[in-house]
């Protein structure tokens, strides 16, 4: 009875697995550009921020990240593994593009086509 009761509980709960380490998701809220990149169970934040020559990505370690079939959960994020829809919280929600490596996650932030339109 009581191995059971822990092979229930064992399938119950999101698994923190490291299963898509090695791959990112480029996110469009609201206008703006944000990825995650999952490395060493961790999910990384890349954000494009004005630095001392012009713009540059930057890069912030956000924690552990924890999957199920469904979902990628960091923090208060939850990204849906199968349509890629980002929800933070109840109102900030956003649709993610995915990124097998490192190198076409990096060349996913183009930031001159990112500025292409933009009027000052």
């Amino acid at each position: 009875m009581i191995k059971i009761f822990f092979l229930i509980l064992s399938f119950s709960f999101p698994v923190n697995s490291g299963e898509i380490d090695g791959k990112g998701v480029i996110c469009n809220i609201y206008g703006d550009t944000i990825g995650y990149f999952f490395d060493a169970d961790r999910a990384y934040e890349y954000k494009i921020s004005g630095g001392k020559e012009g713009l540059e990505i930057v890069k912030k370690d956000i924690g552990k990240y924890i999957t199920n079939e469904n979902s990628i959960f960091i923090n208060e994020i939850k990204i849906n593994r199968k349509n890629l829809n980002y929800q933070k919280y109840s109102s900030f929600r956003g649709e993610c593009e995915a990124y097998e490596d490192f190198d076409s996650f990096k060349k996913g932030f183009d930031i001159e086509k990112l500025i292409k339109d933009n009027k000052i």
